[in-house]
Parts: C-alpha cells; sequence; structure tokens
C-alpha cells in the first residue's frame, strides 16, 4: 500500500538582505515589546527631555553610556546604554524631537559580537 502524504517541500534559502537588516529589526522589536511591557502608569506619562540631559543624567547618576543603537523604521534612534555595575536603560529619540526612556533594569551583560570570516556567508 502507498502512502498518499506528499513529499516535504525542501526550504527556501534565507535571502542574503536579511542578515544585515537584523540587528535593527531586532532593535526595533526590542523596543515595541518593552513599551509595551512597562506598567500603565509608564506608558502615560513618558519620561523625555533633551537627548544630551538625559545622556548626562545617565552618566552621572548611573555611570551609564551607550553600548549599542540602531535607527527604527519611522527613524527614531534607539539606544541601549549600560554601566560597568550592570545597570541599563534603552531611550528613543524621535526626529526632532525630544529623547524618551522606554525601559531600564539590572543584570545588563554584553554579548560578543561575531563577525563570519567568510563575507559572502
Amino acid at each position: 500500500m502507498r502512502n498518499s502524504t506528499p513529499a516535504p517541500k525542501p526550504l527556501s534559502p534565507r535571502p542574503a538582505g536579511r542578515l544585515i537588516a537584523a540587528p535593527s529589526a531586532l532593535l526595533s522589536m526590542i523596543a515595541v515589546l518593552t513599551v509595551f511591557s512597562l506598567p500603565a502608569a509608564a506608558q502615560s506619562s513618558p519620561q523625555c527631555a533633551a537627548r544630551e540631559a538625559v545622556l548626562d543624567r545617565l552618566s552621572s547618576h548611573y555611570h551609564e553610556e551607550p553600548v549599542s543603537l540602531g535607527v527604527t523604521a519611522t527613524g527614531s534612534l534607539l539606544e541601549v546604554l549600560a554601566s560597568p555595575e550592570g545597570s541599563w536603560t534603552i531611550i528613543i529619540t524621535m526626529p526632532g524631537g525630544p529623547t524618551c526612556l522606554v525601559s531600564s533594569g539590572e543584570g545588563w551583560r554584553g554579548a560578543p559580537v561575531q563577525i563570519a570570516e567568510d563575507p559572502r556567508v
């Protein structure tokens, strides 16, 4: 008796452009997820100020400095700041607008960046 189950389709290769876009897509996804995970009170009254004022305060009070950044699909600048002690903050700067705190926490650990030896990979 023959099996009537169709053969599985082969996986299609990942488009080359997806590898380059992944970091910015990841940062955008982090921003969206953290905004929706904030308590309702934090969402209704975002803490925003001029970018330099936010960076100065995070540096002087928490010793946090930028460790990663990216541009979102809407043109906003998303930054992750972290301190040697492990505190971290995510901020977003709107084009021509203020910088707002998105989320913050403890226990930041930087992940090593791995670069392929063969650029065709």
